[in-house]
């Protein structure tokens, strides 16, 4: 096959990945944080090792590859349960490691930093295995005999990059990547769909190989259960050693807790993914077989490219695909989670005290780059001296170290710092003495002499005289078991530090600190979260915060510049009563304050109203004096002088009328103000405004053609629910004022408009005088006679009915109002609820006078 056409796939396959990746971060965000693809991204734990190194050692120890997935199996029988306990306290404190959990249980300074700097260094081979995995197929398929490394070099550079891309957007690192996920999701589909499309082939075309198997006496062991005690302990150890690896591993917790958007989706993921990986395991051992019966001289770690190679081209190209898909999530994701690792434990408290923590999201991102590039150097230094499944197994003995400090500080308060300490550094020294160390020693960077140790009993593959147990057996007992017996005999003999006071901060400055260090975004969310919270809680969530995104250790230095120790319980409580009791005697005083405002207010009202009163009774009082005194003189005229000529008389009783009709419309006004004054709420129906507004016309006639004034119309038909009298008082009440200023013409105008009746009266009068435009539909202002209720109360009910009145400007004086033809909100007093409409004079749209 043409190196071309692998490298032009190799770029699609990873452009598709891209392009999945940002379908997660955009539409397809609800996908990604849907249940099934959380359960999928957990078998990122599928890697290159299950997709080739399984079927590898399948051929050369039969049935030992199925421990590595058996122990997942039996650890999710007790996942929710676990996990959800370990959900919690992530939430709570923003875990995003293994590491940030034994710093929040024991407070110890150097557990972290150790834990991280022990788990990159332990995992480079398993990244490593990786790397070599994409290599060897891609020279294998090409039929190039380039070293591993030509190749290895710029795929370890073009994962770096995507995980740099999708993985470091922001400083928090306990945000969720939903693109990644989805990535992740997407390949662990193509992995097993490949895998199995390639078994399902083989079997089709070259026949079922256990029967040949059984008859070929060098096959018929690997058909076999393990024999005698070493065969057996080597079982359960491995089932034991894959379970902690599933529950310590970086890129398992960060999928599965820190991406977990939802702890409902852990019942669902208990059991979809162990059914994945009965599903993916399926085709190893057929495969071993065959490989074994037609390709007895090929390496059996590429039996999976070997045997679609001798059918299809095309179907080993799919094969390629699947295990380039399998190597690339893990590597994402590990590099990912180590370089959190590195950036929280190891990196932060160094920038903190060079005072350049700002550049900590752009140290994560060379992190990545440095993992990625240590990979390589161990692939160079130690890759050619073990097959795929006994490079990651060493990973594996080297994450489980965590086991001991981690289970016991989750479920054993008796666990101490110093137990947990001794135990992980206990650990830590065997696992590079009998396994790591080795490891370079049979690559040739180490003397072979190494391999025979000190002294017999100091062998590293044999310590104590033990022997018959493969290496990584005799290193994952032999370690586990000091770092196990350390935490609980250190633990047993020291004492429990006391635990560190609570620390103890103002809302204000906690946030003012995320602001500095997160952004301003994350102190004004801080400050929306922390709100009526108490000084140690408010204090608790900032450090959970801070520790999210800069590590525990840093976080907790950080906050001391923010926060004092909280006092002891006892006198907390005092303090906290203290405080409670100062809250209510504050809470009191301003509802004291509140209510002299408020009385003070409605005495300014009362004394207004007062004032409105005097000032009422004053005008009405003159206003009704004068057309009384008419109506007086001109009916003592009438009696005293029986014998007055007819014409006469006629004019008398005619200035008799005018008088009473003036008298009349004054004591309108005054009870149309007294009900507006008493609040009594409109008397709404259907109403046809045009019959309305003509009737209003015809009462305003005579007056009209007393002063010589030409009544025009132009009026729609229009419906509305309204209060008749009310708007007939308003017509009028503009009719009359319009009358009373007009040369020789007065139009009332009747329109529909934006679901709202629109009323126009304009007169061709001498117009309102710009200084008094503002005031002209205030109480008592009048202009040209009268008690100056006239337009007060136009407005006034006007607003009551929903409506809004202006005056508009122009040539002459025209007034508008509108009623609304469908009424929700009215207020009887006044004023639609929930709005004001401006300033009076103000229209809604053609702008104020």
């Amino acid at each position: 096959m043409s190196p071309s056409l692998l490298l032009t796939s190799l770029a699609l396959y990873l452009g598709l990945l891209f392009l999945v990746a940002l379908l997660g971060e955009g539409r397809g965000k609800a996908l990604a944080q849907g249940p099934w693809a959380y359960a999928l991204s957990l078998a990122v734990y599928a890697t290159a090792w299950t997709f080739m190194g399984s079927v590898g050692r399948a051929a050369t120890e039969g049935a030992t590859f199925l421990p590595i997935y058996l122990g997942p199996t039996l650890v999710l029988l007790f996942w929710p349960f676990l996990h959800g306990r370990l959900l919690q306290l992530a939430r709570a404190h923003r875990l995003t490691s293994w590491a940030d959990f034994l710093f929040l249980r024991y407070r110890h300074p150097l557990l972290g930093p150790l834990a991280a700097a022990f788990l990159v260094v332990g995992l480079l081979p398993y990244l490593a295995l990786q790397l070599k995995a994409i290599a060897q197929a891609f020279l294998f398929l090409s039929g190039e005999k380039e070293p591993l490394a030509d190749v290895a070099f710029p795929t370890a550079l073009f994962l770096a990059l995507f995980a740099i891309l999708f993985g470091t957007r922001r400083l928090d690192p306990s945000e969720r990547h939903q693109g990644l996920v989805l990535a992740v999701a997407f390949e662990s589909l193509v992995k097993l769909l490949a895998f199995l499309l390639v078994g399902v082939t083989m079997l089709w075309s070259l026949g079922n190989p256990f029967p040949q198997a059984q008859s070929r006496p060098e096959l018929a062991p690997l058909l076999l259960p393990p024999e005698g005690l070493a065969g057996y302990l080597a079982w359960v150890n491995l089932v034991l050693l894959s379970g902690l690896a599933f529950l310590f591993l970086p890129r398992q917790f960060h999928v599965s807790v820190v991406e977990n958007v939802d702890p409902k989706h852990l019942p669902l993921a208990a059991w979809a993914f162990p059914l994945y990986l009965l599903l993916i395991n399926l085709p190893v051992l057929p495969l071993a077989l065959l490989g074994q019966l037609h390709l007895p001289g090929e390496n059996p770690d590429l039996y999976v490219l070997a045997l679609p190679l001798e059918i299809s081209p095309l179907l080993a190209l799919l094969a390629f695909l699947g295990g380039v898909s399998a190597a690339t999530a893990m590597v994402v994701v590990e590099s990912l989670a180590l370089s959190i690792l590195i950036s929280n434990h190891l990196l932060s408290p160094l920038l903190l005290r060079y005072r350049a923590l700002g550049s900590l999201l752009l140290w994560r991102r060379l992190a990545i780059l440095l993992v990625m590039l240590l990979a390589y150097l161990y692939f160079r230094l130690a890759g050619e001296a073990y097959a795929l499944v006994g490079m990651g197994l060493i990973s594996f003995v080297a994450v489980a170290q965590l086991a001991p400090a981690s289970l016991l500080g989750l479920f054993w308060k008796g666990t101490t710092p110093q137990g947990a300490l001794a135990g992980l550094l206990g650990g830590t020294a065997l696992w590079a003495y009998t396994l790591f160390l080795p490891a370079l020693a049979r690559s040739g960077w180490l003397p072979k002499g190494f391999l025979e140790g000190p002294h017999p009993l100091l062998r590293p593959e044999g310590l104590l005289g033990l022997s018959g147990l493969d290496p990584v057996t005799h290193g994952f007992l032999a370690s586990l078991t000091l770092n196990l017996t350390l935490t609980l005999g250190v633990s047993l003999f020291t004492r429990q530090e006391a635990p560190s006071r609570d620390r103890t901060g103002e809302v204000e400055e906690l946030a003012a600190l995320l602001r500095r260090v997160l952004g301003p975004e994350a102190g004004e969310a801080f400050l929306e979260q922390a709100t009526g919270l108490r000084g140690p809680e408010a204090a608790a969530l900032a450090e959970a915060w801070l520790a999210g995104s800069v590590g525990p250790a840093t976080a907790r230095l950080l906050l001391l510049s923010a926060t004092r120790e909280a006092p002891p319980q006892a006198l907390r409580e005092e303090v906290e009563a203290a405080a409670r009791e100062s809250r209510a005697l504050r809470t009191y005083a301003e509802a004291l304050e509140a209510a002299r405002k408020e009385l003070s207010e409605a005495y300014e009202r009362l004394k207004a109203l007062d004032q409105a009163k005097d000032e009422l009774l004053a005008a009405v009082s003159h206003e009704l004096k004068t057309p009384l005194t008419s109506v007086r003189a001109l009916a003592e005229i009438l009696e005293a002088h029986p014998d007055l000529p007819e014409e006469e008389r006629r004019r008398f009783i005619a200035l008799l009328a005018k008088e009473a009709a003036r008298l009349s419309r004054l004591v309108d006004q005054v009870l149309a103000y007294a009900r507006l004054q008493a609040g009594l709420p409109p008397a709404l129906a259907p109403t046809d405004l045009k019959g309305l507004a003509e009737e209003a016309l015809a009462l305003v006639k005579p007056l009209s053609l007393e002063r010589g004034v030409n009544m025009e119309e132009a009026l729609e038909a229009v419906h509305a629910p309204t209060d008749r009298d009310r708007v007939l008082q308003i017509l009028l009440n503009l009719l009359h004022n319009a009358l009373r200023h007009a040369r020789r013409r007065v139009r009332l105008e009747l329109h529909r408009r934006n679901g709202e009746a629109l009323f126009r009266v304009v007169d061709d009068g001498p117009g309102v005088p710009e200084e008094a435009r503002l005031r002209v539909f205030e109480p008592f202002q009048s202009f040209s006679g009268g008690t100056g209720l006239g337009l007060f109360l136009a407005r006034r009910l006007v607003e009551g009915l929903g409506g809004r009145i202006w005056l508009e400007n122009g040539n002459g004086t025209t007034f508008a109002f509108t009623l609304p033809l469908e009424v929700s909100h009215e207020d009887p007093g006044g004023g639609r609820r929930g709005e004001h409409p401006g300033a009076p004079g103000v229209p809604p749209e053609e702008g104020g006078a």
